[in-house]
């Protein structure tokens, strides 16, 4: 399974591409790897997981590492911080200032 910028590596280490799966890769198929969009009942944009990992993090068995957090006032430079590595957890774009009542 391969997220996005490993697919190289990952077709070396599997001897071809019809080893490799990616979710998020999108020029998989273009290196003939697999494209896995969560075909999955009947939701093929993969929303299906949303609920899932929803329901993991509120019982403590699903945890997301946050890396930094921007208010949306700085969206530029949440966008660069998140293209730069290594990285070790998720940059969040915090939109609460946005919305009244959160």
């Amino acid at each position: 399974m391969a997220g996005a910028g490993s697919l190289d590596e990952l077709i070396s280490l599997t001897n071809g591409p019809q080893s490799v799966v990616t979710l998020a890769d999108f020029t998989g198929p273009s290196r003939e790897v697999r494209l896995s969009l969560g075909q999955f009942g009947g939701q093929p944009d993969g929303r299906h997981g949303l609920a899932v990992a929803a329901d993991l993090a509120e019982t403590g068995l699903f945890h997301v590492p946050v890396q930094a957090v921007f208010p949306a006032s700085q969206a530029a430079e949440a966008h660069a911080a998140a293209g730069t590595g290594p990285r070790r957890g998720k940059t969040v774009i915090d939109l609460t200032a946005l919305t009244p009542g959160l």
